[in-house]
């Protein structure tokens, strides 16, 4: 999904949608994996030696990274090895999130144009999504360049970033609109014509593909224009809204 044979769309999606789970379910395992505290510019370079020096170590480990293929395998990373890879993505990713003074907006890139199509990246101006930046730094490093090269390349997108900043504002023509009533429960707004907008054979499945999108467990149209769902708790709302956009847009497309 991040290397090798393009993935076909639907996988494509499916894995971005879980992308950001798995950053933070890897995460409080690299930095007990390695020792690590919290993420700080400065330990950059510590840590590119660490995971690159441990990059083919045969060791077992839980999950393997989905992403993990024969083309690392062929140039010597392990499964293991891989999974220190993510987790570096994760603390990376961090420090970005730290910067924008909130959880990173993961979207896939669907341009067939783009160096990631179909591939995660982060819905910030300037910031090149920091798996690229990990795994371009542990190559560079593992043939003998320079292993502050991810520390530079972090610094430099840190300072596109202002502290705080936000994802670009969506367009005026927006699907959905979610607002938190608490913890794991939400209301979805639509436009006031999106029965006629979806027609009539998308809009009676609305509840039910609402109630399939990934961390809803209970999903109920209140209104004509307006639903409410319940969620686990570690829903991320940016996340949560990026994937309800794009089922409904799914719908309403001929």
């Amino acid at each position: 999904m991040l290397t090798g044979s393009p993935a076909s769309p639907e996988q494509a999606r499916d894995f971005c949608d879980r992308w950001p789970g798995m950053l933070r379910d890897r995460l409080p395992w690299f930095v007990d994996e390695v020792g690590v505290g919290a993420p700080s510019v400065e330990a950059l370079d510590g840590l590119v030696v660490t995971v690159v020096g441990r990059i083919g170590e045969d060791r077992p480990v839980e999950p393997v990274p989905e992403w993990y293929d024969a083309s690392l395998a062929a140039v010597g990373w392990s499964a293991y090895g891989a999974a220190l890879a993510e987790g570096l993505m994760a603390w990376v990713a961090e420090l970005h999130a730290a910067r924008a003074g909130r959880p990173l907006p993961w979207v896939l890139d669907e341009d067939p144009k783009s160096a990631y199509h179909l591939k995660p990246v982060v819905d910030l101006p300037g910031i090149a999504p920091p798996w690229r930046q990990v795994m371009g730094a542990l190559r560079l490093a593992q043939s003998g360049g320079d292993p502050g090269r991810l520390r530079s390349v972090v610094e430099h997108n840190l300072a596109q970033l202002p502290e705080g900043a936000t994802a670009p504002h969506r367009d005026e023509d927006a699907l959905v609109e979610l607002t938190a009533l608490g913890r794991g429960r939400w209301q979805v707004s639509f436009p006031e014509d999106i029965d006629s907008r979806l027609g009539a054979t998308a809009y009676a499945s609305l509840e039910e593909k609402l109630g399939g999108v990934d961390g809803v467990t209970v999903a109920l149209m209140e209104d004509r224009d307006r639903a409410l769902l319940s969620t686990r708790s570690d829903v991320d709302e940016a996340q949560l809204e990026l994937q309800l956009d794009r089922l409904v847009r799914s719908l309403a497309s001929p």
